[in-house]
């Protein structure tokens, strides 16, 4: 179950008055998103998963654009257009095919019980507590998990005109090359509210650093009922055949996924 006060408690150590928490439970739609986790109760992850996109009315289409062999291992590196739902599609379209997932997340998703199998947690505002560090390097050493990661760290942003993800981050090409998996671009195909882009263009122009448009996140999410959302997954690259620093070998898998689109 999520309660919105005790995760603001607990993170920043803040006691926000009742108006504001029950403002905050409404813009995050605590109680509609308790009732999806207490209805699919006792559910497996991948059960839990199907679970919320029927509940959801939301389904994929997968194009896979190249043969990934059962037995190799895998760093799956994807765009992330719309937040959470990103990796729960990815997830499971990967568990069709391996049984141990792990998805790299926000570390506020751990409250999302049914699913903490799936999460390999980081803390996106903050610096890695060893557990954190250790689950993450324990799960790229696996010999059987596959990985999901989002390189961008946050969902996509409109700019010059186009949704894109912002700025992704080298670490995954060093790790692959670290751990000698190959890597998967993949490309989901999506965009969130013209809301969402224009709050976070807003709050950038009033030099405002904390990301008020996460707050719509959960909006977002249940805007999507009765989507199909298009996942394509290309080649798998060895990122030791590929030429250049970390930072460009990222650049070119960047442009593969999203030339993709």
């Amino acid at each position: 179950m999520i309660s919105i006060e005790h995760i603001i408690r607990s993170r920043t150590g803040l006691h926000l008055p009742r108006w504001a928490i029950a403002l905050l439970r409404r813009l995050l739609h605590e109680r509609r998103i308790n009732e999806l986790i207490l209805s699919g109760q006792g559910l497996q992850p991948t059960d839990f998963l199907r679970h919320i996109f029927r509940e959801l009315e939301i389904s994929s289409r997968v194009r896979l654009l190249a043969d990934l062999p059962a037995s190799d291992r895998y760093i799956f590196v994807a765009n992330h257009p719309f937040g959470a739902l990103d990796g729960m599609l990815i997830a499971d379209t990967l568990l069709r095919q391996w049984r141990d997932v792990g998805v790299v997340v926000n570390d506020l998703l751990m409250h999302i019980e049914p699913l903490r199998p799936l999460w390999i947690p980081v803390n996106k505002f903050g610096r890695q507590s060893y557990p954190y560090h250790r689950l993450y390097h324990e799960a790229l050493a696996s010999p059987t998990r596959q990985i999901l990661t989002f390189p961008a760290g946050l969902c996509s942003r409109l700019c010059d005109g186009r949704v894109a993800d912002l700025e992704w981050r080298d670490r995954f090409v060093r790790d692959a090359e670290r751990y000698d998996r190959r890597i998967v671009p993949v490309y989901v195909d999506g965009t969130l509210s013209r809301s969402f882009y224009r709050l976070a263009q807003l709050r950038q122009a009033l030099g405002i650093r904390f990301n008020l448009e996460l707050l719509l996140l959960a909006s977002e999410l249940f805007a999507q009922r009765g989507s199909e959302i298009t996942i394509t997954l290309s080649r798998p690259i060895d990122p030791r055949s590929l030429s250049g620093t970390s930072a460009q070998k990222c650049q070119l898998i960047r442009h593969e996924v999203y030339a993709m689109g």
